[in-house]
């Protein structure tokens, strides 16, 4: 394992509950994060670490009480790849959510810069959508 995966695989080790201020250390102060348009919180284009927390992460996990497990790297030169899945559930309606993952990440100078998300949005949205018909 190199530096930059390593550093990536520190990254969903921090979103443990009660571990998550680690992930501010490990990211540039003007990490970009790329989320798809289609889904259904969280969607979008962040700059810089204010952004990520006062956009994305207020609107996810304002949604969802989930946890990002990554059980398969790739990595090359400053690319590293995290596959997994986002499992937990809607915060509201308790409903069961389990969706595959990609992130494509970037990494430089120690520390992540830019993280491009793929996942199953329809998944997301169904679980949000159940959530409000319960």
């Amino acid at each position: 394992m190199d530096a930059n995966e390593a550093l990536v695989r520190a990254f969903y080790e921090a979103t443990v509950p009660g571990h998550r201020e680690r992930l501010w250390a490990i990211q540039a102060p003007h990490v970009v994060y790329d989320m798809p348009e289609g889904m259904p919180v969280g969607a979008g284009h962040f700059e810089g670490l204010e952004d990520v927390l006062e956009r994305f992460l207020t609107s996810f996990y304002g949604a969802l009480d989930v946890r990002f497990l990554a059980n398969e790297f790739i990595s090359a030169g400053d690319t590293v790849v995290a596959i997994g899945r986002i499992e937990g559930k809607t915060r509201k309606g308790g409903v069961p959510v389990d969706v595959p993952f990609a992130h494509i990440w970037t990494v430089g100078g120690g520390s992540l810069r830019r993280m491009r998300a793929f996942t199953d949005t329809a998944l997301l949205a169904r679980a949000l959508a159940s959530e409000r018909t319960s």
